[in-house]
């Protein structure tokens, strides 16, 4: 028997396999068919575990001594240094109790190893104890329209360590997207390492023609997807740091989603009892009382109560969610006006279905009743002592759309937050500077504005009940990062600036940025737009059928948040049923996140 121990988010690989089987009926709706994406990670997890073995045990990677009776031991997890280093403590700490009996181990990196983490082991002295291997899980399908690698710490790596090193893995889990589903007719992106990434994956294929001809010559057009559009983090750091006003980007910011699950209280997410039926909508003094349990929940299209609000703005949930508990309650009503065996056992059919859907209510009412408490200001943040993530997260709000503090202002800042928090926070600070996210103003210009004025950032009447635009994520607030992407896609709508693209039938998406020259010269990094050829050197797209619509890839490099994702699915309901847009990204953020990322880990001084 084996034990596999794993993180490659986090949990064990044995229970990402059997959540995947429970909550996965939520995919593969789509023309793009994204369930394929998840049979083939089961299939290669299958070979990593040994089919002729069962997995006895699955545990949590974790510093300390392994106790366990099993003599094969798997790990599975992500290719950083402490995980080698609890490794290798596990093991010697076997060699050092000999009496346990012989034990074997297998290391699989996800989703590849690398030669630092190899030389860790080494260092350990337990290198040649260990079987090694890959387990190349790429971009997991959350939903239908969300693939991520999951690699939490991208934003960090790549624009603070500037370790490229995901950069790499984004572009082997585009490459074999394009493997799955056909090459993407058109690239086009924003930002410095967006270019990188497009650079990595032509010259992949590139290197494809050269290892494997044959592959690379009977490769083709896709049929769905006609173009992939990279957004760089670093160009838009101000979305993912303004609170989210989506429903789920709401329950995100409170409670933080981890790979599509949230923790509550186990009270409110056990379902209540069947001879007790509810009668009105739970309130906030019957709801919140806490049993000190906690249950994990996942939040996908699996739930259709949780499908219809999620995208929705939160001013609009609590009167939907009120309907819905109405309509609930007059559904258990019809129990008293059944009467023969027929209509008695229809409903009994039928409250099954009921319990589960009063049960999605009662957990999205009350996990929306936590969120109408918010510090006004920043000083006043500080002196109430409010967590540091909160109040850098908002000072540095303040200071990219100010293009910077006033010196004076940065200077008291930094005072009352080293004195406040702890001089250990120095290079904190230090790091936000390096990042240009709180700065000092060097020039009374601001980019931003004239940003926001060029590309619509602002809009002041925003019907958050039946949204014309994108800007009802936020109440008002568009995305720059999708805006950006809308300004590709909907530019070639009228037949002078889409005639081009389909002249050639590359994609349907004109021009691309041409028209948006100047405000793109104002956005951080390089613009470009690549067109990929098939091997006769044409461009021209594989057939279609009429009833697909088109599909657009949209990878946010660096970490998205859940609006973000809300407002790019709006953009699609505006194409009426001509495109799909799916979302990629390296992890999903939302501003907490973002800034403990960059936030400097020390140990507790005052601790005992």
């Amino acid at each position: 028997m084996s034990t596999s121990l794993g993180p490659a988010s986090g949990t064990a690989s044995g229970a990402a396999s059997s959540t995947a089987t429970t909550t996965g009926a939520h995919l593969g709706h789509t023309s793009l068919n994204i369930d394929s994406l998840r049979d083939l990670a089961r299939k290669e997890l299958v070979s990593v575990l040994d089919s002729d073995h069962g997995v006895e045990k699955i545990y949590h990677l974790q510093p300390g001594p392994l106790e366990t009776d099993c003599r094969n031991i798997i790990y599975i997890c992500r290719p950083q240094l402490h995980y080698m280093k609890y490794i290798a403590e596990h093991i010697q700490t076997h060699t050092k109790t000999p009496q346990s009996g012989p034990y074997t181990y297998s290391l699989f990196f996800v989703p590849r190893r690398t030669a630092l983490c190899e030389k860790v082991l080494e260092d350990e002295g337990v290198f040649g104890e260990i079987t090694k291997g890959e387990y190349h899980l790429d971009l997991i399908p959350m939903e239908d329209d969300v693939l991520s690698l999951e690699w939490d710490s991208t934003f960090k790596e790549l624009y603070l360590d500037h370790d490229t090193t995901s950069i790499y893995y984004a572009a082997k889990a585009l490459m074999r997207l394009q493997g799955i589903y056909g090459l993407f007719p058109r690239i086009l992106g924003k930002g410095d390492n967006s270019k990188a990434l497009c650079d990595m994956m032509l010259r992949m294929r590139r290197e494809m023609a050269v290892d494997d001809l044959d592959a690379s010559m009977n490769m083709q057009l896709s049929q769905n997807i006609d173009s992939l559009i990279i957004i760089d983090r670093g160009v838009d750091l101000v979305t993912p740091l303004c609170t989210q006003l989506t429903y789920e980007g709401l329950i995100d910011e409170i409670f933080h989603i981890k790979n599509s699950f949230v923790e509550v209280d186990a009270s409110l997410a056990n379902p209540p009892s069947t001879n007790a039926p509810p009668t009105a909508v739970p309130t906030a003094s019957s709801s919140t009382a806490s049993t000190g349990k906690k249950k994990k929940v996942p939040l996908n299209a699996g739930d259709k109560l949780f499908g219809e609000i999620r995208d929705l703005n939160f001013s609009v949930v609590g009167g939907l969610l009120n309907k819905v508990a109405r309509r609930i309650n007059a559904d258990y009503d019809e129990r008293h006006s059944a009467k023969t065996v027929p209509q008695i056992r229809q409903f009994i059919v039928k409250m099954g279905g009921l319990a589960a859907e009063h049960q999605s209510l009662r957990l999205h009412v009350v996990a929306g009743i936590a969120t109408n408490k918010e510090p006004e200001y920043i000083e006043e943040m500080i002196n109430k002592q409010a967590p540091l993530v909160q109040v850098l997260r908002l000072l540095c709000l303040y200071s990219i759309v100010n293009s910077g503090l006033k010196a004076k202002q940065f200077e008291f800042f930094r005072k009352e937050i080293l004195e406040t928090y702890g001089f250990e926070h120095i290079q904190t600070l230090a790091n936000l500077q390096r990042l240009g996210m709180l700065t000092k103003q060097v020039t009374n210009r601001n980019p931003y504005g004239l940003i926001r004025r060029s590309l619509s950032l602002i809009v002041d009447e925003v019907n958050e009940h039946a949204p014309n635009d994108i800007s009802y994520v936020y109440s008002g607030y568009a995305p720059l990062s999708v805006r950006l992407v809308q300004c590709v896609v909907q530019r070639g709508r009228d037949g002078k600036q889409g005639g081009a693209g389909r002249a050639h039938g590359v994609s349907g998406l004109g021009n691309g940025w041409k028209g948006f020259e100047d405000v793109l010269r104002m956005l951080p990094g390089r613009t470009f737009d690549e067109t990929q050829r098939v091997n006769d050197g044409q461009p021209q797209a594989s057939k279609r059928l009429n009833v697909q619509p088109r599909v657009s890839l949209v990878f946010f490099l660096g970490g998205c948040t859940y609006t973000e994702i809300s407002a790019t699915r709006f953009l699609a309901t505006q194409e009426g049923g001509q495109r799909d847009f799916v979302i990629c990204t390296t992890q999903i953020l939302n501003g907490n996140t973002l800034i403990d990322s960059i936030v400097q880990k020390v140990p507790d001084l005052h601790a005992q």
